[in-house]
């Protein structure tokens, strides 16, 4: 008996003091709700379901999506405060991050063998000035993966890794970046146990739960442009000459360095080019600031969020929330802690553990009021207030290598956490079981209702009585059940037209609905292995993804890039595969009629067109002359995009007078053709060029019609040697 009610302390100590990341994920999808995007009258009362905006709730979602873009775009661009959420409500819960400090001589090999990736060999050197504002050291800059002992990503960090020098009295340093979401002192905790005298470290834990002990603030801010360059002149505009140094004795770190700055000889600078979002959505860099608590007077890093959102600072960037930052990052097909990156998900309770817990939530029950009770009963299950139900939560448990996070993972480094799990998935000669796919909801295949504001809405606040009598009447009939809905976390993908009989993924990650500035939902899902899902799909005698069609258009006419491969112009040169075969596949929700299409990740679809490793792919509008680098004279402006009539209408117009035309005689001497009067018959120009015409089109017929046919003949002929070389080996085998 002693030793059973021993056993129920211990277990209620250790929910009560639990420290691993994954039993605080509940809590933070709660807090980080993106599937809760309410009407502006409703929003007050989810508030904590959702993330901070930095805009106006009542604006459209759209518009507000199509404003951070065009900030990226320009040379201004946008700035994150990641240590303290700037738009939060609830102070108390409003930290974004945290920031571990590991010193001491053995510091490199603590890294080496906690994470999946090694600190650089090489040395950089740099720095040692003297002066009141001058760079201290130059170090690392690397992200790295902190796994599970299965090989399941926890989370994904940055780390800031410097040498010491013994003449100096400086020892190794290392700073550790979670990810956003991942605050408080979780890694922290999680990492002291693992501390040994022998190892020479010392862990400091800079999370802002822990500042009065340090007595150091540390920020995190970061400025993001579409271009590193617009960077760089938004970083010299707004931020140089608050860091106390001029342009010319200022250098900005390359790609996979960090440097070291000293301000007013107590604020150290740690800058770095990094964003905490894909390369394929912005550029830029990250300022870690750490500074004395006590300094009297404003902080650094507050002067400098300050002069970067002011109002009357014409060239500052644009400040944004958490809602904006979690739709950049799924647009761009970045993995977000607490969703895709999960480790092993929640620790499974034992028997004794479930029935104390289900005997306190009885009691806790019994306490409740009426008023209460039934107010619970009203909302939906995950708003409910008492204890989660944890199997209702989907937890990825993805291997980083299924997020295609493999430059995370050094293949021929030693032992270190995780390494078997992912081991064995490299040598898995089927693949990997899973990938992380994006899923795009079109608003024009699918009937949404308008609940969340969107900027395609009918907006209910015109004065009109036609209108409002419309409205009142709208809402006395009875409504029809609409089984269309906005996608959510941990919705069940089936393959379109299969009955729910070829499930293909889960959802893990939903941007706000319209909130990337197009009529869509972008989300992000882990899918499985795509060989069973297209045979499924071929025994069922349905249609396999098309990924070589042209680009379809929605109901009102407008091009949506569906497709990432189709014909260029008239040359019949098609664009290579995709990396992933279930490009385009349509997808079903689990019992709605919501309907989507499967894409890559940005970074895996836009690889090989990828020129310019300084400009983000997905927002690289100067390639294609749709935006004017006007530097000089402010940010950059938007040329007018003209319609298929102004264009045949500016051709004519630029269209030069053609010269005579010429003939040649049998002495090859140029002589103007000479008009032959025909009283009989008259040829006019009208039917000249109409001739001409249809000349020109018969011939490009005959030519598409060759050639279309030679390319039949040549899939035919490769689809035969395909199926003789599989008989080959089957007879082989």
């Amino acid at each position: 008996m002693l030793s059973r009610t021993l056993l129920v302390v211990i277990c209620c100590v250790q929910q009560a003091l639990g420290w691993s990341p994954t039993t605080h994920l509940p809590s933070l999808r709660l807090r980080h709700k993106i599937n809760l995007h309410a009407n502006p009258s409703t929003v007050e009362e989810n508030q904590q379901c959702q993330l901070s905006s930095a805009y106006d709730r009542n604006l459209p979602a759209a518009l507000v999506g199509e404003a951070v873009r065009s900030a990226l775009r320009s040379d201004r661009g946008i700035c994150f405060d990641f240590t303290t959420d700037r738009y939060a409500s609830e102070q108390s819960e409003s930290q974004l991050l945290s920031v571990v400090q590991v010193k001491g001589e053995g510091t490199e090999s603590f890294i080496n063998a906690k994470f999946s990736s090694s600190i650089p060999n090489h040395k950089v050197i740099g720095g040692g000035e003297s002066t009141a504002s001058a760079l201290v050291r130059k170090g690392h800059a690397f992200e790295t993966a902190y796994l599970s002992a299965k090989g399941r990503i926890i989370d994904r960090l940055l780390v800031l890794s410097f040498s010491g020098n013994k003449e100096e009295g400086n020892e190794d340093e290392s700073l550790l970046i979670t990810s956003p979401g991942n605050s408080g002192s979780t890694l922290y905790n999680q990492l002291s146990p693992l501390v040994f005298p022998m190892d020479k470290v010392t862990l400091n834990n800079f999370a802002s739960t822990a500042e009065a002990e340090s007595m150091v603030k540390t920020n995190v801010i970061t400025l993001a442009c579409s271009s590193l360059r617009n960077a760089q002149h938004s970083f010299r505009t707004n931020i140089l000459d608050l860091l106390q140094m001029k342009s010319d004795e200022f250098q900005f770190p390359p790609n996979g360095e960090c440097h070291h700055y000293r301000v007013g000889g107590t604020v150290d600078a740690y800058i770095t080019e990094h964003t905490f979002l894909s390369p394929e959505i912005c550029r830029g860099y990250t300022i870690v600031f750490q500074e004395p608590a006590s300094s009297s007077g404003s902080l650094v890093a507050e002067q400098v969020w300050q002069r970067l959102t002011a109002e009357d600072n014409d060239l500052g960037p644009v400040g944004v929330g958490s809602l904006e930052y979690d739709t950049l990052r799924v647009e761009g097909g970045w993995a977000g802690y607490g969703h895709e990156m999960s480790g092993d998900g929640p620790k499974k309770m034992s028997k004794l553990e479930a029935a104390m817990k289900e005997k306190l939530a009885k009691r806790k029950s019994r306490k409740e009021s009426a008023d209460k009770q039934s107010e619970s009963n009203s909302l939906p299950q995950d708003e409910k207030g008492g204890t989660d139900s944890t199997e209702e939560v989907y937890y990825s448990k993805a291997n980083p290598l299924e997020l295609h996070l493999q430059h995370l993972v050094d293949t021929e480094k030693g032992c270190y956490q995780g390494q078997e799990g992912v081991a064995s998935l490299l040598k898995n000669k089927r693949g990997f079981p899973r990938q992380l796919y994006q899923v795009v909801f079109y608003d024009a295949e699918n009937e949404f209702d308008d609940d969340f504001g969107g900027a395609f809405s009918l907006i209910n606040t015109v004065n009109n009585e036609d209108l409002r009598s419309f409205q009142q009447m709208q809402q006395e009939a009875d409504p029809l059940a609409n089984d269309t809905r906005q996608p959510r976390a941990g919705d069940k993908l089936y393959a379109l037209g299969s009955s729910e009989k070829i499930q293909v993924g889960t959802i893990t990650s939903v941007a706000e609905p319209n909130g990337t500035g197009d009529r869509t939902t972008v989300a992000l899902a882990m899918v499985r292995r795509p060989g069973p899902i297209l045979k499924a799909i071929k025994d069922m005698g349905l249609d396999p993804p098309r990924w070589w069609e042209a680009d379809a258009q929605d109901d009102e006419g407008s091009s949506d890039p569906r497709n990432i491969a189709k014909e260029t112009d008239d040359s019949g040169i098609m664009m290579p595969p995709p990396l992933d075969a279930l490009v385009n596949l349509e997808v079903v929700l689990e019992g709605t009629y919501t309907v989507g299409r499967l894409r890559s990740i940005p970074s895996r679809r836009m690889k090989s067109s990828k020129k310019n490793t300084d400009v983000a792919s997905l927002l690289d509008y100067e390639e294609r002359g749709e935006i004017v680098d006007a530097r000089d004279d402010g940010p950059a402006l938007f040329k007018y995009q003209f319609t298929d009539a102004e264009i045949e209408t500016k051709s004519m117009i630029d269209q030069e007078p053609q010269p005579p035309s010429l003939t040649y005689n049998d002495n090859g001497i140029e002589e103007e053709e000479e008009e032959e009067d025909d009283d009989d018959e008259i040829i006019t120009d009208e039917q000249i060029a109409q001739a001409e015409k249809e000349a020109a089109e018969a011939e490009k017929a005959a030519a598409d019609a060759k050639r279309k046919a030679e390319k039949m003949a040549q899939l035919k002929a490769r689809a035969e040697a395909a199926m003789a070389a599989r008989r080959k080996k089957k007879k082989q085998q």
